[in-house]
């Protein structure tokens, strides 16, 4: 058995999925209202992590809501865009579209990128 064998910085999987980020565009009409409106950003290869039954438990949440942590490969663009927009993006993957809780660049080495969704109900 080895020592040490978890490495939360380790992330064992394939980048096998294909997400679709997309980007909020904030518009007004000639009311003066606002209009809320996305246009595609990019899309990445991610591997899908989603939250083990004792996190949730843990932390006390709903079991209901759909929470999944997507995995990236690093690049600058990403890593701008994260930094300028925060959680006012949104993520398609598979026709289901999920709102952005989180968004970090993983380390220093920029490796990889993380970015926490919940589902929409």
């Amino acid at each position: 058995m080895k020592q040490f064998r978890y490495n939360e910085n380790n992330h064992s999987g394939l980048y096998r999925h294909r997400i679709l980020i997309r980007k909020r565009i904030l518009t007004t009409d000639e009311l003066l209202q606002e209009i809320e409106t996305f246009e595609d950003y990019g899309c990445y290869w991610a591997m899908v992590k989603t939250l083990k039954g004792s996190e949730i438990i843990g932390a006390g949440r709903e079991q209901t809501k759909v929470e999944k942590r997507y995995v990236l490969r690093y690049s600058k663009s990403l890593d701008e865009f994260i930094n300028n927009e925060h959680t006012t993006f949104e993520v398609v993957h598979n026709g289901v579209v999920y709102d952005v809780k989180s968004s970090i660049n993983d380390d220093d080495k920029n490796i990889t990128v993380t970015i926490v969704v919940e589902g929409r109900l």
